[in-house]
């Protein structure tokens, strides 16, 4: 007889009638000196219905390895915390919500990691927002080290 392995996530999401939930998208755009956010479960963002989650987290890259949280806000009451549009503006905690940190001002040139989607943004210092993954995460600290194009004196 063969042994047959299972993972016991799965069993457990077979048993609770638990089905995947669809990947995390992020949306960002600058807002005055900060950046808003938008989390979604849809390729619409803000999401009809908005989104569930307790806890949104931001984590500052000073380089590929070395990052720090920067600010984190959850539910008033995780339990029973419901759902949300998806709008948030960096450092602003949605309603019903506080901040277990407070977050410095963002610096332009440096990426973010938000979680949920573990995403990142980066406020670039001309004022436009980027996005990208962690496989882009080398990409851009190779693109923000190289010099800036001379311009030549007549």
């Amino acid at each position: 007889m063969k042994n047959i392995y299972f993972p016991l996530s799965c069993l457990v999401s077979i048993l609770t009638g638990c089905l995947p939930q669809p990947p995390w998208h992020l949306n960002a755009q600058k807002q005055g000196d900060t950046v808003q956010l938008c989390l979604s479960r849809d390729s619409q963002c803000p999401q009809p219905g908005g989104v569930s989650l307790d806890d949104i987290s931001v984590y500052r890259y000073d380089n590929m390895h070395d990052n720090e949280l920067i600010w984190e806000a959850a539910s008033d009451n995780p339990i029973t915390s419901g759902s949300i549009d998806g709008i948030v503006t960096y450092g602003v905690p949605p309603k019903n919500w506080q901040n277990k940190l407070t977050p410095p001002a963002l610096v332009c040139g440096k990426p973010y990691l938000v979680n949920p989607p573990a995403s990142f943004f980066a406020l670039k210092c001309d004022g436009t927002v980027v996005l990208f993954d962690f496989q882009h995460l080398e990409e851009f600290f190779r693109q923000d080290a190289s010099p800036a194009p001379t311009k030549k004196q007549p």
